[in-house]
């Protein structure tokens, strides 16, 4: 019998249950696959630490992840990115800007583009922008009269931030709301010092296991539930008793492992249906040093960004190598079309390349990553942080959720994170 059942062993449910363990409870976890993590799984080949995709930390030190590390007594350091660049159809750096100083140096902009930048920042900052929710990225470019290199700006912004590059998609309260996240914290981005699996994975897993287990390898079939309580979760080797459940797979997954008809949720169902973010990872092991840059560096064609993740982090390579990653979002429905994204992916890597041309003689490796759903959730008008499952199904006692598709603040990765802590405060009704 234990105190906390967590079906799926996601970053998200990794965080909750090194909490809770933290706080005496037992947990043990249950994950389907070999290795816990979810995309947040490190995959290191021939000394090379690498990420499933770009995983880059939103207000690093001020950030939610932190905020767990913290509860569990752990202190993390990050290490901040320098200046990011747009490579322009020349092939020549443009700044990109990661704050308001940005947009007086940057040539991205025309002078009457800075002034009006300037504006909507101090507006984004004040919080004065409402009555957005059917609005979507393209519309609101287009209420305030945002043109040329200020809309090129705001659709990178839009694929990295969101990680959705159509505008007539994203959602323009999901993009401000972050945008203003930024503009508070004064903290677009930042890295773990020491890579994932050191900083962040590991002590999660050493936390869970003082007072609970993993088990991978291991599949969910079904939420026991008695009396309208969970009392458990039922795997092929038979029922796992424990007091409360929690369930973090994505919510498209929730039918396959909860009665839904049961239930007499219209979010529920509305849940099942989510339109998760897609695009193709690559990454590169190169011999020497490809390049001094070390902040992030976007593409327009294609929508892309990336960076040398060595010069943030170097633990992420051998010495004397270096580790480049790159993301390409591509929207769920073109990722069904594998012609489509094979011409994703050419155009990415001869990109890449003409911009670093020493790839072609000294890469080691190169790895390549089709992901039909990296974050649960894309951000569009119709899936808001309002329309999303809370941490609890109504009429389902000692059932809680976690992750990814949940109604968390945030985009990407970041809503799995600031989950984690919705989750916790509302199982403990204490501050996390």
């Amino acid at each position: 019998m234990y105190d906390f059942a967590i079906i799926g062993g996601g970053i998200a449910g990794l965080e909750l249950g090194a909490m809770l363990s933290h706080d005496g409870h037992s947990a043990i976890v249950l994950e389907q696959s070999e290795h816990v993590g979810g995309r947040s799984f490190v995959h290191v080949r021939d000394g090379f630490t690498l990420d499933n995709g770009i995983h880059l930390v939103r207000f690093g030190r001020k950030s939610a992840v932190a905020r767990v590390l913290r509860h569990i007594g752990r202190t993390i350091e990050f290490a901040s990115p320098g200046n990011a660049y747009l490579v322009d159809q020349n092939d020549d750096l443009v700044l990109f800007p990661t704050g308001p100083a940005g947009f007086l140096k940057s040539r991205l902009f025309t002078f009457s583009e800075r002034l009006k930048a300037l504006k909507v920042m101090v507006r984004l900052k004040s919080g004065s922008y409402g009555g957005l929710d059917r609005y979507t990225v393209e519309d609101w470019m287009q209420s305030e009269g945002i043109e040329g290199g200020l809309k090129r700006y705001f659709r990178l912004v839009s694929a990295s931030m969101l990680v959705c590059p159509i505008t007539s998609v994203a959602s323009a309260r999901a993009l401000i709301e972050n945008v203003n996240a930024v503009l508070k914290t004064g903290i677009s981005v930042e890295y773990p010092l020491h890579g994932w699996r050191h900083d962040i994975i590991d002590p999660l897993i050493r936390t869970i296991k003082q007072h609970g287990e993993i088990k991978t390898g291991t599949r969910v079939e079904s939420v026991v539930l008695e009396d309208g309580k969970a009392t458990g979760v039922r795997t092929k080797d038979g029922i796992v008793r424990a007091r409360d459940v929690v369930i973090d797979v994505p919510s498209q997954e929730i039918g396959k492992i909860l009665d839904v008809g049961a239930v007499k949720s219209d979010r529920l169902r509305t849940a099942l249906g989510l339109v998760p973010t897609s695009g193709i990872s690559v990454d590169y092991a190169v011999q020497g040093k490809i390049s001094d840059i070390d902040g992030l560096i976007y593409f327009e064609d294609p929508i892309s960004f990336g960076c040398v993740i060595s010069n943030i982090a170097p633990d992420t390579a051998p010495a004397g190598k270096s580790l480049l990653t790159w993301f390409c979002p591509i929207h769920y429905e073109e990722m069904k079309q594998k012609e489509q994204v094979r011409n994703y992916q050419q155009r990415l890597e001869d990109r890449i390349e003409r911009v670093f041309p020493a790839l072609k003689e000294s890469t080691i490796f190169k790895r390549v990553l089709h992901m039909s759903t990296v974050d649960g959730v894309e951000l569009n008008i119709n899936q808001l942080q309002g329309k999303r499952l809370d941490y609890a199904i109504d009429g389902i006692g000692n059932l809680y959720l976690v992750g990814d598709t949940t109604a968390a603040a945030g985009a990407g990765g970041d809503i799995a994170h600031e989950s984690s802590i919705g989750c916790y405060e509302k199982i403990t009704g204490s501050t996390a």
